[in-house]
């Protein structure tokens, strides 16, 4: 004999779906349970709209969406999959950093946002794994679709700014000099023109500072 949730699953094949008004879900359903993402609401199934008017949830997806506040809808279906994501620059290469961690489904507006190729997508316990909305998730990097530890490179120091950092260590040497009554050899002597041009700009052409003189003084 045919029952009633028979009846429910032959019109409904798919458990949880979720209504729109074409832009945003404006509610979520559970049909075979009578439903919605709210345990304690009822809903009248006999009222519910088409199967072709709502988006097909899956069961993950019902339960992430408990708290969300805008899930945005385009072509029937949900624009972001699952509800947390990690933002990364797909054209570097792997591994690269993450730059972003979005909650996508409470924001007030999504215009702003990376495109889908920027944006790893994640489950709610790959979100909870990671310390939850307020958590610092550390240094993560993106590799071959999935989340890795990720060391930043160092930041390269232009050499003007080396040189002018060598400076002080120069200034150094001088008061050191002055104190003892010494001298700069003259390889130190050349050592300090040639800092003072990369420093200032004067010299464009060399990549590295030069190794310092030895001896110092003579």
């Amino acid at each position: 004999m045919t029952t009633a949730l028979d009846a429910i699953k032959s019109a409904y094949p798919d458990r949880y779906y979720a209504s729109t008004d074409g832009s945003v879900v404006t509610g979520v359903l559970d049909v075979w349970g009578g439903t919605t993402n709210n345990p304690q609401a009822q809903i009248n199934v006999l009222a519910l709209p088409a199967v072709s008017d709502l988006v097909v949830l899956t069961e993950d997806q019902f339960a992430e969406s408990v708290g969300a506040t805008n899930i945005p809808v385009s072509g029937g279906a949900l624009v972001y999959a699952s509800r947390y994501a990690a933002q990364f620059d797909h054209t570097a290469a792997q591994p690269t950093g993450v730059t972003g961690w979005y909650d996508l489904w409470t924001l007030g507006s999504h215009k702003n946002l990376p495109g889908l190729d920027d944006l790893l997508l994640l489950s709610g316990a790959d979100w909870q794994a990671l310390g939850g909305d307020y958590a610092y998730k550390g240094d993560k990097g993106v590799q071959d679709g999935k989340l890795v530890d990720y060391t930043p490179p160092p930041v390269p120091v232009p050499l003007p700014d080396q040189a002018k950092s060598e400076q002080a260590w120069i200034q150094y040497q001088v008061n050191l000099a002055a104190a003892m009554g010494e001298a700069f050899t003259d390889p130190m002597k050349a050592y300090v023109k040639a800092i003072a041009a990369i420093a200032d700009g004067t010299d464009t052409t060399s990549t590295a500072l030069p190794a310092r003189p030895d001896p110092i003084m003579a």
